[in-house]
């Protein structure tokens, strides 16, 4: 790309009237009138601005073609109908290797294209704020994090840390990272992003990225880095990291490509491209240029070290009839050498929208870089811009000129052969050849860059998902399944396949309404059975995961399918996973739960649980299939689910026990959820009916397999059915971990409270049990010993802890001495009580501990820490 700012800061340049692009959006409204002939809506500058997100909306029928760009009505049909997909969209965050006002170039030109395209694009800036306290918290992060909306689906991002970081210098240490991740967590929950592609531009940003969870990394490779002066050898270390954690890498030269793919085994060559409707299109020439009455010998980009000026000095003197036009910084270039030759202009910085008023006007077009390696890994962005205007090009040897525009350019290796390029440039008078550059620049688009990077990311990053949802009447719990499928937030690559099995209700009446674009209905004239349905849609399913579905079941957000197939994708032997849920018989049972029959799960309740069991797993013999995910290649291997067992029940422990025997694993998903309203058709059998398909299919899978069909595991909890004080210390003496005791607030509600980030710490650190003493969970009541994570129990009754010596207690919000407690270790957190709290507290608890000034984190370090013994 060669259009990196140099050592000198970024506020000159962002000072400079003349550069690449306008202020912030001023470029965009250009573009976007061209793109759109609408009116631009003024950017919000605001750090208050709220997110926009879209709405459900039908798929629009409109898609523009992959082969050409944008025309204006195609790019405003989009805006204005936006894709259903878009619900659907992954969101990106750049972090980039320069800022969105610098020359417009591969990073702001894919940035727009995601965004055209209904992706939210978060750019992150080069600079990095400092935070003016030394151990800032979360809070305080949030509150600096910049977010300033610079066009529609485009926000700029300034990240914060507590000092400055220079992107072609400095090594990120922990400190640094703990606050950029913070200040990235903050936009991804403040926009509610659920599905994040990260694009890194710079190995500078390798430790923050690699600390980052749930996201897909792509490694955008434009430079060979090292040829870069500016670039620290320690930064560029970092570079092989980045190759091996990414989920996909991207290079945009031959050379790149072939360097990047030894390391990396999904890496896609994308070569630079152009806005070609944009340098095409005449404009009026320059006033700079107009009195020139000779030929002009243009180049615009940077002119940096890289850049052959003792070239354009000879060719200058040599060609005095020749009028030289340079557009751009030269920095890094002493452009000393030329300055004197009358017939050489150095121009500075052009905007980007009047660059064409300025290409129009040369009569050739140069790229006059200096044999090295970092040209020799180049595919220049000037090259299709130039070919664009269908005007002829001169270059020194590139590489990447024989490989993508043989016959296009002329290339020449000393300056004698580049003054006679120029020369038979000048002579050349034939239109087919300015109409085939221009061609080649049409068939080289940004608009055809994204299409290709957005199939390569659906395809490797978004394997396609399958659901299949077999209905029976009961329209109104499909209808909640089928909405809650369409929020915004879903997984972007799926299909939704519905085998009606002969409903007589409103059923299929509504279903021949669902979005086509999503959704592919089949109509069975008589009920199949639940086996010989869910088969039906497998073999339609075109997902390489297939997700079995009830219809009585509401998924909570766009992250289920995503933490269903994750471990799927990671364990070859791992055949099926299942979800927690409210209402299922057996182990998949959440014990404690906040929702309703409406909403299904409390969205408090949700974040919360997603936090607790963040990343956990856990092998099981049985699944539920109200909700199952399975590799499409088992299936195809296993079969169909048995039709013997007829309308249903028992088909998910027979499919279970054929998946295990054919040597593969199934799998609880601890940190995925979906709300099952349980068995909505099946109850509608009348008792007789019901009580003897059970017999029935129980004992036909008994004698199939040979075996006593045993009762499913019921929920993990500890204490289950320990209804005394006895009964929970016998649980807890064979605990080999430490037992906590945390007495905040009664009430948990969703503010984010001192005392619940060191509850959240201490799970998080998940060595020891921890037991928190509430009244109140999200405004329902906590009625005895409920589960709430892997190791976090809620508890209204401390009485039933009488009989256990804790290993600490901290008191971080209780303001009474709470005697029947016993504990090795009484801790006082201090910042969560006022003074005088404190002192009563303290006066009360006479061998407590009072911590004072210390982090949720550093709190929980020392709660863990065995108590020293005391002297004598």
């Amino acid at each position: 790309m060669l259009n990196r700012p140099r050592k000198r800061s970024r506020k000159p340049i962002k000072k400079r009237n003349s550069r690449s692009v306008k202020k912030l959006g001023e470029r965009n409204r250009s573009a976007r009138q061209r793109l759109l002939n609408v009116p631009y809506p003024l950017p919000g500058t605001s750090k208050q601005l709220k997110p926009h997100p879209a709405q459900p909306l039908p798929l629009s029928p409109f898609l523009p073609a992959q082969d050409k760009e944008l025309t204006r009505s195609e790019a405003a049909h989009i805006r204005s109908h936006p894709p259903a997909g878009e619900r659907g969209q992954y969101d990106v965050f750049r972090f980039p290797v320069i800022d969105w006002d610098f020359r417009w170039q591969r990073p702001q030109q894919i940035s727009e294209q995601f965004a055209l395209h209904g992706h939210r694009v978060f750019y992150i800036t080069t600079d990095i704020a400092v935070l003016p306290m030394e151990e800032p918290a979360y809070e305080d992060v949030a509150r600096h994090v910049g977010i300033k909306r610079i066009e529609p689906n485009i926000w700029l991002i300034t990240l914060c840390a507590t000092r400055k970081l220079n992107l072609y210098r400095d090594l990120m240490n922990e400190t640094d990272i703990r606050y950029l991740r913070w200040s990235i967590d903050h936009v991804r929950d403040r926009f509610q992003v659920e599905h994040l592609v990260s694009i890194v531009d710079l190995p500078f940003w390798t430790p923050l990225v690699t600390a980052m969870d749930d996201h897909k990394l792509v490694y955008d490779c434009m430079d060979e880095h090292q040829g870069f002066s500016t670039n620290d050898k320690a930064i560029l270390s970092q570079e092989e990291q980045l190759v091996r954690s990414a989920d996909l890498v991207v290079a945009s030269s031959q050379a790149l490509y072939d360097r990047l793919q030894t390391l990396h085994p999904s890496t896609l060559l994308l070569r630079n491209a152009a806005d070609a409707s944009h340098f095409h299109n005449p404009m009026p020439v320059a006033p700079e240029l107009m009195s020139i009455r000779g030929p002009v010998i243009g180049y615009y980009g940077a002119i940096s070290d890289w850049f052959d000026i003792r070239l354009i000095g000879q060719l200058a003197a040599r060609r005095p009839d020749w009028t030289f036009v340079l557009i751009g910084h030269t920095f890094g270039c002493d452009t000393s050498v030329v300055e004197r030759l009358p017939n050489i202009m150095l121009l500075g910085e052009k905007p980007y929208e009047q660059l064409p008023s300025y290409l129009h006007r040369f009569d050739v077009a140069l790229i006059p870089f200096l044999e090295n390696e970092l040209t020799r890994a180049t595919n220049p962005v000037k090259l299709y811009e130039y070919l664009a205007a269908g005007k002829p090009v001169v270059s020194t040897y590139l590489p990447e000129l024989e490989s993508v525009a043989s016959g296009l350019t002329l290339v020449a290796r000393t300056p004698e052969d580049f003054e006679h390029a120029i020369e038979r440039s000048l002579q050349q008078e034939d239109p087919s050849v300015a109409q085939a550059r221009m061609q080649f620049a049409r068939s080289h688009t940004w608009h055809m860059r994204y299409k290709e990077l957005h199939e390569y990311i659906l395809a490797k990053l978004f394997p396609k998902v399958s659901i299949v949802i077999l209905t029976y009447n009961n329209w109104a719990y499909t209808r909640q399944c089928l909405t809650s499928l369409q929020k915004q937030g879903r997984y972007p690559n799926m299909e939704v396949i519905v085998i009606d099995n002969g409903s007589t209700d409103e059923t299929r009446r509504y279903l021949a309404e669902l979005d086509t674009g999503l959704f592919r209905v089949m109509y069975s004239g008589a009920n199949l059975g639940f086996a010989a349905g869910n088969a039906l849609g497998c073999r339609k399913a075109s997902g390489e995961y297939i997700i079995l579905l009830n219809n009585d079941t509401i998924v909570p957000d766009g992250s289920w399918i995503r933490r269903l197939i994750r471990p799927l994708a990671m364990e070859q032997d791992l055949a099926m996973t299942g979800p927690m849920s409210n209402h299922v018989g057996n182990d998949q049972a959440v014990d404690h739960f906040v929702g309703n029959p409406v909403e299904g799960a409390n969205a408090d309740w949700l974040r919360d649980f997603y936090e607790f069991y963040q990343g956990r797993s856990r092998y099981t013999d049985l699944l539920g299939f109200f909700c199952v995910a399975i590799k499409r290649s088992v299936f195809e291997q296993i079969g169909d689910l048995d039709r013997n067992y007829g309308v249903g029940m028992f088909e998910d422990d027979d499919y279970c026990e054929r998946v295990k025997r054919a040597g593969y694993k199934l799998a609880i998903i601890e940190d995925a959820f979906v709300y099952h309203h349980g068995s909505a058709t099946i109850k509608k059998l009348k008792p007789g009916e019901y009580d003897q398909l059970w017999r029935n299919n129980k004992s036909y899978y008994e004698r199939k397999w040979n075996k006593v069909w045993q009762m499913p595991k019921p929920p993990e909890n500890l204490f289950s059915g320990a209804e005394s004080a006895p009964e929970v210390a016998a649980r807890l003496a064979n605990s080999a971990n430490q037992c906590v005791l945390v007495l905040g607030a009664r009430e948990w509600s969703r503010q984010d409270s001192r005392w619940k980030r060191i509850v959240k710490q201490l799970a998080a650190d998940r060595k020891q049990l921890i037991v928190v003493h509430l009244m109140k969970y999200h405004q329902h009541d906590v009625i005895g010993i409920r589960k709430a994570g892997p190791q976090v129990y809620l508890t209204n009754r401390l009485d039933l802890f009488s009989r256990v010596r804790f290993d600490s207690v901290i008191y971080c919000g209780e303001t009474e001495q709470q005697h029947d407690v016993q504990a090795r270790r009484e801790l006082i957190d201090a910042p969560s009580y006022h003074a005088h709290q404190l002192l009563d507290l303290n006066a009360t608890l006479e061998n407590a501990e009072v911590l004072k000034g210390l982090r949720p984190d550093q709190l929980v370090q020392e709660a863990l820490r065995p108590k020293e013994p005391q002297p004598g």
